[in-house]
C-alpha cells in the first residue's frame, strides 16, 4: 500500500467517524456497517466495505467498487472477489457525478444506502 492509499484510507474512516460510522482496516479493505433504511433488508445493519486501493484519491474521487457479504445480492450486478474478504464480494457501481458541495462521506454513504435499498432477499 502507498502512501496516497495509507492517506485516502485514513481520511475516509475520519470523514465516516465524523458521520457516526466506525470504520476499521481488515486486510486488503476498509470495513464498515450501514442500516438499511429501505428495500428486503430494511432496519437490518449490513456490513460494507471498500479496496484500500481505492482511496487513494479520496475525498476528491470516490471507490468505483463497494464491498458487500456474499449474502446481499443484487438482481442485476458485476461482482469479482479482487480485494475482498473472505465471503465477500465487490460490486461494480458506478456514483455518477461526485460533488463536493457537502461533506463527502454523506455524499458515499447515501450512494451506498442506495445500493442497499435495491438489494434483494
Amino acid at each position: 500500500m502507498g502512501a496516497a492509499e495509507d492517506a485516502g484510507a485514513s481520511a475516509f474512516i475520519a470523514d465516516l467517524a465524523e458521520q457516526g460510522i466506525e470504520a476499521r482496516v481488515d486486510g486488503p479493505a476498509v470495513v464498515y456497517g450501514i442500516e438499511a433504511v429501505a428495500g428486503a433488508r430494511v432496519g437490518t445493519a449490513v456490513g460494507t466495505a471498500v479496496s484500500i486501493n481505492e482511496l487513494g484519491g479520496w475525498p476528491a474521487l470516490p471507490p468505483h467498487w463497494v464491498h458487500f457479504p456474499e449474502e446481499v445480492r443484487f438482481e442485476s450486478t458485476n461482482t469479482d472477489n479482487v480485494d475482498c474478504l473472505p465471503g465477500w464480494l465487490r460490486h461494480s457501481r458506478d456514483i455518477g457525478a461526485w460533488s463536493m458541495d457537502r461533506p463527502p462521506a454523506l455524499n458515499w454513504l447515501a450512494h451506498v444506502r442506495g445500493l442497499v435499498s435495491g438489494a434483494i432477499g
